[in-house]
């Protein structure tokens, strides 16, 4: 009787053990890969005309590239699950499986996104291909028991930003009391922050192009400090949070919106004011989110007007009228894309601001991103409609 009753405990611990593998898998990373293959480049119709194309809807906030959308997945297989723009058919999917949790991704280049866990792994995946590029295992920060504790609350520990050495991209993750800076191709470390032995007291670090900044919140007056991307080492010293949305401008410059509502255009290797507009109007649109950069002109709107200052100078380029909507601005130097107003969007010549077309939604619109010639606009509070 004693046998039998043992055997039944096997047996029904082996099959508890089927069905919680089945439910949620083998333990560590995995990649499964399906037999659709996304079109990369991606090229489709509409794309590069001067007609607004509706060419695909993708879920809300999902990351881009080319014909394929990559989207967080949650539950007992948590990860990022890929599909493709044109038909939604699955393309891989990525799980951690028995892991903790997730604490984000950051899009790394055109076809590559780095996942990050709060045990420290960061995974670094190629998304065409589906395949792993590299892994990578940050070590504890200085407050890593301490976060642990307060385990609700793990996700306000983390910050994900990318940054550039160069053409080299920098994953910067701030976690736990420490900034780790991670090498784009390689996945090593290259700095961290603050040095070993130092207080750690900073509020929050983002990278953008060939910075880091960091804002500090310690005993007695302590500047925020920016960081060199490539070394770590520190460049200059600020005070002032409206800094946390400036934007990188390319040749070394940063634009950022003063607390009166200013734009300011300084040199990121020293903090230099290269010039400032201070009739903007941006005090009620003061993130750096919402301004259109491309490689000649930085264009924003306030007070119902859009307006593409020359980066060089400051100078206005052109500016345009418009009704109301979303605030954001959208551009990659041949296009700009603008709410006319709250359901209208409108496609602009980016150095000349001329109406080159514009398409009426069916709901209110956001503008949400602008990558490789496709911009991604969301419709109410359903998916984002990609229009080329």
């Amino acid at each position: 009787m004693l046998d039998l009753m043992r055997l039944i405990h096997l047996l029904s611990s082996a099959v508890v053990t089927v069905l919680l593998l089945a439910w949620v898998g083998l333990p560590g990373e995995h990649v499964t890969t399906t037999l659709a293959k996304p079109s990369w480049p991606w090229h489709p119709d509409g794309l590069g005309t001067p007609a607004i194309d509706v060419v695909g809807k993708v879920p809300f906030a999902a990351e881009v590239f080319g014909d394929v959308a990559v989207v967080p997945r949650y539950g007992p297989r948590v990860g990022l699950a890929a599909a493709r723009v044109t038909d939604g058919s699955p393309v891989w999917r990525y799980e951690n499986a028995w892991s903790d949790d997730s604490v984000g991704h950051v899009r790394v280049d055109d076809r590559r996104i780095a996942a990050v866990w709060r045990d420290g792994r960061v995974t670094l995946l190629d998304v065409p291909d589906g395949r792993v590029v590299w892994r990578a295992d940050l070590p504890d920060g200085p407050y890593h028991e301490a976060n642990r504790a307060y385990d609700e609350e793990w996700g306000a520990a983390w910050e994900l930003s990318l940054a550039a050495d160069g053409s080299v991209p920098i994953v910067v993750v701030a976690h736990e009391g420490r900034i780790d800076a991670v090498d784009g191709r390689t996945g090593a470390i290259r700095w961290s922050y603050p040095p070993r032995g130092s207080a750690a007291c900073f509020d929050g670090a983002r990278g953008e192009g060939e910075v880091v900044m960091v804002f500090q919140r310690c005993p007695g007056p302590t500047p925020h400090v920016m960081l060199d991307a490539g070394d770590g080492r520190a460049r200059w010293r600020f005070d002032g949070g409206e800094w946390y949305h400036a934007r990188a401008l390319g040749a070394g410059r940063l634009a950022w919106v003063d607390r009166s509502g200013g734009l300011n255009v300084s040199r990121a290797a020293d903090g230099r004011l290269l010039w400032r507009v201070p009739s903007a109007g941006l005090k009620d649109n003061p993130y750096g989110t919402d301004m259109g950069v491309s490689a000649e002109l930085v264009t924003v709107v306030a007070d119902r007007r859009v307006t593409a200052y020359r980066i060089a100078d400051g100078a206005v380029a052109w500016r345009r009228d418009r009704v109301g909507g979303d605030s954001a601005v959208l551009t990659d130097g041949t296009y700009t894309y603008v709410a006319e107003d709250a359901t209208t969007l409108l496609k602009l010549d980016a150095r000349t601001g001329r109406v080159v077309d514009r398409h009426r939604f069916e709901a209110d619109i956001t503008l949400e991103w602008l990558r490789g010639g496709l911009a991604g606009i969301n419709v109410g509070v359903g998916d984002d409609v990609v229009v080329g």
